[in-house]
């Protein structure tokens, strides 16, 4: 319950790439970066484990276009709303972090992760539409 409480009243900070690709997300489904965030980490927890060091990497694009941007500060209540219990419950289907730092790193890494996901699916289909199509499973 402890690691509940402190992941709501936590603030995430990611790479600034990552806030570069939620801007580009956001301006494309016309929606905010929060949405944008919980969707991409929907679709990397779908994807498996993942390592709580993880970074995201620039494609061939953004390493010669990339966006000078700030790292994203996102308040735990604003990513998680009320559902830090089932965000948890799906981050355990595939690893069990044991204490709040475990968790907080494995929840940061799955959104950072999902919004790099993300924009390779929106890069390859140029298209709203047809990245949330390609986020369903077949």
């Amino acid at each position: 319950m402890e690691a509940i409480e402190k992941l709501s009243s936590t603030t995430l900070q990611s790479h600034p790439l990552t806030h570069s690709r939620l801007k580009l997300l956001a301006s494309m489904s016309q929606s905010s970066e929060d949405h944008v965030s919980r969707l991409g980490m929907a679709l990397s927890m779908a994807s498996g484990k993942v390592d709580p060091q993880w970074v995201p990497r620039p494609n061939d694009y953004e390493k010669s276009n990339i966006e000078e941007s700030s790292p994203k500060h996102i308040r735990g209540k604003t990513l998680f709303k009320d559902e830090i219990p089932l965000w948890m419950a799906l981050a355990m289907r595939h690893q069990s972090p044991d204490s709040y730092e475990d968790w907080r790193g494995v929840l940061k890494a799955h959104w950072e992760r999902g919004v790099e996901e993300l924009m390779a699916i929106a890069t390859a289909e140029g298209d709203w539409i047809r990245t949330l199509r390609k986020c369903l499973p077949n």
